[in-house]
């Protein structure tokens, strides 16, 4: 349950994209020296942390032994050589971290002007929404006609990849109105909109009339008030009790 009071509505200009890796989140690793290489500690996949030990080579030069360390956190995405191989300029290893991406989005010419840096967007990916702002404006690089607007998203759960596409919502506008309610409030009975408002315990349907919405919060023109208390979570579930009650009154 929540209570009915003022608050916002955004409207949000829709801009497409995919996620990226930030350059300094990838990192192909050389042997200092070219040398014999003695010992490899890691394999493809595995994960490892900033200082870790990826192999030892002894130098051709003071045929002395040093270690080639991990110089970031990440998991070993390519490894190019193998115990008793001669190193060379080519990399060892390639070392990704994908904790930390970014969401690079494109906006075309009609957006362009209302598109700043520091506005809210919400950037949808695989169901999910992430709150972050824009930190980037920048030509595409390659002739196309729009702009690249980049945002950093964390990826602490693990469930986003580079190239993974992702929906972005700019926060244009930020609208203040008299009274606002969840989406999640809305359901249709009997031909109308309605929230389910508590009077002493009880519940009944309230007619309100609808406005302006953002997908998450929509206005409310009449039909309720501030400081009326409305259900938010599982409002289906009383209309689906309401609606089951009229069934068995028709019978």
């Amino acid at each position: 349950v929540a209570e009915a009071a003022p608050g916002t509505i955004e409207r949000h200009l829709r801009v497409y994209g995919r996620l990226d890796l930030p350059p300094d989140q990838r990192v192909e690793v050389r042997a200092r020296y070219a040398g014999l290489v003695k010992s490899v500690a890691v394999s493809v996949g595995g994960t490892v942390s900033k200082g870790d030990v990826l192999a030892t080579v002894e130098s051709n030069d003071s045929l002395k032994e040093y270690t080639i360390r991990a110089p970031i956190s990440g998991v070993v995405q390519a490894r190019q050589t193998s115990v008793g191989e001669i190193t060379g300029p080519t990399p060892l290893f390639t070392l990704v971290n994908t904790q930390r991406l970014w969401a690079t989005m494109q906006v075309f010419p009609s957006q362009r002007f209302e598109v700043k840096l520091g506005l809210p967007v919400h950037v949808v990916h695989n169901g999910h929404r992430h709150e972050s702002t824009i930190e980037s404006l920048a030509p595409s690089g390659s002739g196309e006609p729009y702009i690249l607007a980049r945002t950093t998203l964390e990826n602490t759960n693990g469930d986003m990849a580079p190239g993974d596409l992702e929906v972005g919502e700019i926060d244009a506008e930020i609208i203040s109105v008299p009274l606002v309610v969840k989406n999640d409030a809305l359901q249709k009975h009997e031909g109308e909109a309605v929230v389910f408002v508590r009077h002493n315990n009880r519940y009944h349907a309230q007619p309100v009339k609808v406005g302006r919405t953002d997908g998450r919060h929509s206005e409310i023109l009449s039909g309720l008030k501030p400081g009326d208390h409305y259900v938010v979570e599982n409002s289906y579930l009383i209309k689906a009790d309401i609606e089951k009650s009229g069934a068995a009154h028709e019978h």
